[in-house]
């Protein structure tokens, strides 16, 4: 194997190495995001939860509810757009 040759074989090794490099961090970005919309709505959730038991009132409990399946509704419809990617 010439020079030439060895220097072709690492240029493609480490073209390789980038892009694998490069891969994982868009699917790490990917799963951050993923986890992210996950936790929000559970926070917005356990936030609408407190609400709701702090308040008795039938139409505040109904409202913070609402509000945190609506949160959990939109996490989902994320998700499943960043599944489609």
């Amino acid at each position: 194997m010439t020079a030439e040759q060895r220097y072709d074989r690492l240029e493609r090794i480490a073209r390789l190495m980038c892009e694998a490099t490069l891969r994982a961090n868009r699917e790490s970005r990917k799963q951050n995001a993923k986890l992210k919309f996950l936790i929000d709505a559970h926070q917005e959730h356990d936030a609408a939860m407190l609400a709701a038991a702090e308040k008795p009132e039938d139409s505040r409990r109904s409202e913070a509810l609402r509000r945190a399946r609506e949160a959990l509704d939109q996490a989902r419809a994320d998700l499943q757009t960043l599944k489609r990617k």
